[in-house]
């Protein structure tokens, strides 16, 4: 049996061509062996475990899958959500949707949320782990992706918490039922042109449904900016992630639509990341 630190060089070795090999390295022993990444040192001559499991995650990195689908697993917000296919892969980067969502929330007292195109749920269960949301309607086109959700937030929220959870299985908003206090989507916002021109990980594996939108990437902004108002109590929020490149126009969609105090605010990297705007 090899020690953790063998497995460590073994899984850099064969995980260079990645260009991450110390991160993803790190990655798949803090999935595997349970151990944080800065902790390796204290654990080099543990027997490593599940060695299988482990050259089963670096033939799939070796097809290209993106390691979030190797491992089953991403965190988001601090929290590990299970992925697989059926579900977009969570992103730093919509980290900041997440917190602006929390922070509306947070200073408006919002108690209810819809997460629209949920996918694996991580906007939704950050908002009711993180605010004082205490009551979210998860929804999504895709019956596999809505299960993704109901197990995570199965294992992550409370049970209570849990019990108050609506999950609903449609296009966009048809299913969706009541009004909310907040409303938080990431939708489709790829234009096929763009979608050509993605990076094989992304394309090859991540599912095209939560990507792809026609009419250059804004179908679901257009669809969103004039029926989204409905499901969304006056003086409530409706906040989107957007591509970097799409704040100008869908400003413009939400002000036409009636939506006021509209806001953009940045990803870490400084690229502009989401909208924030209230129905009056």
């Amino acid at each position: 049996m090899e020690t953790v630190g063998e497995a460590y060089r073994r899984l850099r070795e064969a995980l260079a061509f990645s260009g991450e090999a110390e991160a993803e390295a790190l990655r798949i022993l803090h999935v595997t062996q349970g151990i944080a990444p800065g902790s390796l040192p204290l654990h080099r001559n543990r027997p490593c475990v599940k060695e299988e499991e482990i050259g089963r995650i670096i033939q799939k990195r070796k097809t290209g899958m993106p390691l979030a689908y190797a491992v089953g697993s991403k965190p988001f917000y601090g929290y590990e959500f299970t992925v697989t296919s059926d579900v977009l892969i969570p992103r730093y980067d919509s980290e900041c949707v997440a917190q602006a969502a929390i922070r509306l929330a947070e200073k408006n007292g919002y108690e209810t949320a819809l997460d629209l195109c949920c996918g694996s749920g991580a906007l939704g269960i950050a908002l009711l782990l993180e605010s004082c949301v205490k009551t979210v309607c998860f929804s999504d086109i895709s019956p596999a992706a809505l299960e993704i959700a109901k197990e995570n937030a199965r294992r992550l929220l409370p049970e209570e918490t849990y019990a108050r959870c609506i999950f609903s299985c449609g296009d966009l908003l048809t299913p969706v039922e009541g009004i909310y206090d907040l409303n938080v989507c990431n939708p489709p916002y790829i234009s096929p042109e763009d979608y050509a021109g993605l990076d094989g990980q992304v394309r090859d594996f991540e599912p095209p449904a939560a990507l792809l939108a026609q009419r250059g990437g804004y179908e679901f902004y257009e669809r969103l900016a004039r029926e989204a108002g409905a499901y969304i109590r006056p003086g409530g929020a409706l906040v989107l992630e957007i591509g970097d490149t799409q704040a100008e126009r869908v400003q413009e969609l939400l002000k036409n639509t009636g939506f006021v105090s509209i806001e953009c605010g940045n990803d870490v990297a400084g690229r502009p990341r989401f909208l924030s705007a209230v129905r009056p």
